[in-house]
């Protein structure tokens, strides 16, 4: 392999390796926004849940 290809691989290695990166930390947002949403329905009920 030439010295040229090593380094097209290890780019290639690197940007699949943020590419990784980058969709565990969408799916970890996601989740946190969900858990947010559920926290915040808990602080403020609709008036329709809370009782009179």
């Amino acid at each position: 392999m030439t010295e040229e290809l090593q380094v097209l691989c290890d780019i290639a290695s690197c940007l699949s390796s943020l590419d990784a990166l980058i969709t565990a930390e969408t799916h970890k947002l996601e989740a946190l926004k969900i858990h947010k949403k559920g926290l915040m329905q808990q602080l403020f009920p609709a008036p329709e849940e809370v009782e009179a």
